[in-house]
């Protein structure tokens, strides 16, 4: 018996058979037998999982980016809004002064008053009904 397997040729073994090589960790990824193992072959759904997670934890990221710019441009914008109407404020409580007022009234032709008005009463007897 011992005569047929003599006779067998060196390639026809089977791959268990032979001697396994150790590989660098380098040549073992970038020669691909790291993603054609068993353990990446048993966890593939755990892995593409955890892919999916990291793709949309980046995405939510950059979601997150543009609402902080868009929050700063609003507060922004509110601080530009919040100087005008302070503005408009200020020229409105200059042009409330008393002695603007009577500048501007003077200006159109008028003159302060420097006695209080006459009161006219009205001595009419006709009742309404």
């Amino acid at each position: 018996m011992s005569e047929v397997f003599e006779n067998i040729p060196q390639e026809a073994t089977p791959e268990s058979a032979k001697p396994k090589v150790k590989k660098g960790f380098l040549a073992t990824v970038f020669g691909g037998d790291l993603l054609t193992g068993n353990f990446v072959q048993n966890h593939l759904g755990l892995i593409g999982f955890i892919g999916l997670l990291l793709i949309l934890d980046i995405a939510l990221q950059y979601k997150f980016e543009d609402y902080q710019k868009q929050i700063q441009r609003n507060n922004k914008e509110l601080n530009e809004q919040r100087t005008i109407y302070n503005e408009s404020m200020s020229a409105l409580e200059i042009k409330k002064r008393q002695s603007q007022v009577a500048q501007d009234i003077a200006k159109m032709g008028l003159k302060e008053l420097s006695s209080p008005p006459v009161i006219l009463e009205s001595t009419d007897t006709l009742s309404h009904p």
